[in-house]
């Protein structure tokens, strides 16, 4: 039973931090806040996340198990619908970014530290390989990465929004989106294509709900791995 209680303490951490990340963002969420809410020692929360970036590299890995959720449950078939919903989940994500500066804080974290952007690169790169495939059919295992290592980048840059003083976020998606089809050998007429459909796209009000769903698909999966410890 001891052995039990300890190991529900991760969820536990897991489950505060993500609601401190969420609604202060990365930088502003301290440990010793965790560690109060919780009523735990900094040596407790330690033990399980050795670091605060151990807590988001966590996190990152439940947000790409939910975009294969995601995707899994929208059951895309068509030509072209895996390009679509990419792209169209980058321009949601930036414009969560454009609308709520904690959630941004959170996302560029995810691309700044070491340990989230290793999961980040190596699910993309992934997913990149079924998404692009038809493009790129000669690509080994290895373009794949260098491409996904340059991609992170134009995401990056995309979901900031500081130094962009009259370039809107529809200009900033149609650059960056167009750069990634790119680096992939979409060609010119289908990135295009792709693009206008994004760009004619409720992306806005579609992120703040996916963004939500997410939440709460974290919370759910979280406590249900709570319930089997303690049963």
């Amino acid at each position: 039973m001891k052995l039990r209680k300890t190991v529900s303490t991760r969820y536990e951490i897991l489950q505060c931090a993500t609601k401190l990340f969420l609604e202060k963002g990365y930088t502003n969420a301290y440990v010793t806040a965790i560690t109060k809410s919780l009523r735990i020692s900094t040596g407790n929360l330690t033990f399980w996340f050795p670091t605060k970036e151990h807590i988001l590299a966590e996190l990152v890995k439940e947000l790409c198990d939910f975009q294969q959720y995601y995707i899994d449950k929208k059951e895309m078939a068509k030509d072209d619908s895996l390009l679509m919903e990419y792209l169209f989940e980058l321009a949601m994500f930036a414009s969560v970014c454009e609308k709520n500066s904690n959630i941004k804080d959170l996302i560029i974290s995810a691309y700044t530290y070491p340990l989230p952007l290793e999961i980040i690169r190596k699910n993309d790169t992934n997913r990149a390989k079924y998404t692009f495939g038809k493009y790129c059919p000669t690509w080994t295992d290895t373009d794949y990465v260098l491409a996904e290592n340059v991609a992170s980048g134009i995401e990056y840059a995309m979901f900031m929004t500081e130094n962009t003083k009259g370039i809107t976020i529809e200009q900033r998606l149609t650059s960056s989106l167009d750069a990634i089809m790119k680096l992939y050998d979409v060609p010119k007429e289908k990135r295009e294509q792709l693009l206008a459909k994004v760009m004619s796209m409720d992306y806005r009000t579609k992120g703040n709900h996916v963004f939500e769903e997410f939440c709460s698909f974290v919370e759910e999966k979280m406590l249900k791995n709570y319930e089997k410890l303690n049963k």
